[in-house]
C-alpha cells in the first residue's frame, strides 16, 4: 500500500509491499483517469486502436488529456456535479514500459507519467511534462529507475527477469509536493527523492 505523507499532496494508489517477483493475483487496475489533489483538474486517458473492433486490441496512441474545473462564476447557475473544459494534452505511441499512471499538479501545468513496470534499472520509469504557454505540452525530463534508486538499492532489489509484480513503486509514496515544485518519490528504504519541476534536478534525503 502506497503511504500518503502529510508533506506531500499526493494521492494514494493500492500497491503491493515489496515482495517476490511473481504474483499470482489479479492485475493492475485499468486506470483511465486521474484528479489533482485539489480537485480542480482532471488527466483523461484516451486510446486509439489498430484493431477496435476485436476482443485483443493493440494500442496504437495514448492521449493523456487535462481538463480544468469548470466555476461558472459569471453565471446565476449552481450544480453539485462537475463540469470539465479542456486545457491541454499529451500524445504519444505505446512507449516500451506501457501505459503509465498520470498525476497532475494542482495548478495543472505539470504532468507526470509512472511507469508501471517490474524495477529494471534501465528502463525510464518517470517522464515530466509542462505546459506550453501555447497550449501544447514539453518533456521537460525523463528519469530511468537509476537516477532515483542507489547503486546498493539497485543491487539488493532491481531485476532482470519478472512476471509483473512487485512493480517499481511498490511499497512507496508518490506525489507533488505541498509548495508545488517538485514530484517527490519516497522509497520503501526511507529516502526521499525530490524531482525539480522546473530545473529537473534531483535531490535526495
Amino acid at each position: 500500500m502506497v503511504t500518503v505523507l502529510s508533506r506531500l499532496a499526493s494521492v494514494a494508489l493500492p500497491l503491493l509491499a515489496l515482495t517476490s517477483a511473481v504474483w499470482a493475483g489479479p492485475g493492475f487496475p485499468d486506470v483511465r483517469g486521474a484528479a489533482s489533489a485539489n480537485g480542480k483538474f482532471l488527466v483523461a486517458m484516451e486510446f486509439e486502436y489498430l484493431n477496435p473492433d476485436q476482443q485483443v486490441r493493440t494500442i496504437t496512441r495514448i492521449t493523456y488529456r487535462v481538463l480544468r474545473r469548470v466555476e461558472f462564476i459569471n453565471d446565476e447557475f449552481t450544480t453539485t456535479n462537475p463540469f470539465w473544459s479542456n486545457e491541454w494534452d499529451v500524445g504519444m505511441a505505446p512507449q516500451a514500459e506501457g501505459v503509465a499512471l498520470p498525476f497532475i499538479s494542482n495548478d495543472g501545468e505539470y504532468l507526470v507519467l509512472v511507469a508501471v513496470n517490474p524495477p529494471f534499472s534501465d528502463l525510464t520509469v518517470l517522464r515530466i511534462y509542462r505546459k506550453h504557454l501555447s497550449g501544447g505540452e514539453g518533456l521537460l525530463r525523463s528519469y530511468k529507475l537509476k537516477d532515483i534508486w542507489t547503486a546498493d538499492e539497485l543491487k539488493a532489489h532491481a531485476t532482470l527477469v519478472s512476471f509483473g509484480r512487485p512493480l517499481w513503486f511498490a511499497g512507496s509514496t508518490l506525489g507533488f509536493s505541498v509548495d508545488g515544485g517538485a514530484f517527490v518519490v519516497k522509497t520503501p528504504w526511507g529516502r526521499e527523492v525530490r524531482l525539480d519541476l522546473d530545473g529537473g534536478a534531483s535531490h535526495a534525503q
